[in-house]
């Protein structure tokens, strides 16, 4: 894979973040039995899901 340019590298770096944290809330939201955290997790990862849908050069 090529170098991409540093903003689009640390668009693609958040919404990694954002998804990875998405998705272990939603994990422990589950373990848990603990819809808040279920909640909070789905809104990251659509955040993230989002953004990169919108984001695509």
């Amino acid at each position: 894979m090529a170098d991409s340019w540093g903003p689009d590298r640390d668009v693609r770096r958040a919404v990694h973040a954002l998804a990875v944290v998405g998705v272990c809330l939603i994990a422990l939201g589950a373990a848990y039995g603990a819809l808040w955290l279920l909640g909070v997790g789905a809104w990251l990862f659509m955040a993230a899901v989002g953004i990169d849908l919108f984001r695509r050069p």
